[in-house]
């Protein structure tokens, strides 16, 4: 997958550096496996992992996000006081 210059004229060279290469999946365009070339994944909530060679890429979706917890807990007003 060539990559477009003009995608990338935001970031400086050195921003670039220090950041490293983060291969990202996209929901709207066709991706690349970056371990094997072809085109075929299974994505699920947080990731998208390669039908052929099994290499994860995190979705461009979720790293937008903040990480929030998948469940709260405050407590129950039915629950036995634990005893000192």
């Amino acid at each position: 997958m060539l990559l477009n210059k003009k995608r990338f004229s935001g970031f400086s060279p050195d921003r670039r550096a220090i950041k490293g290469y983060q291969p990202l999946y996209h929901g709207d365009t066709v991706n690349h496996c970056p371990g094997c070339g072809r085109t075929h994944w299974h994505v699920g909530r947080s990731t998208a992992e390669c039908a052929f060679c099994e290499t994860a890429l995190p979705l461009a979706a979720s790293m937008s996000q903040a990480p929030e917890p998948l469940f709260w807990f405050r407590g129950s007003s039915t629950a036995m006081p634990v005893a000192a």
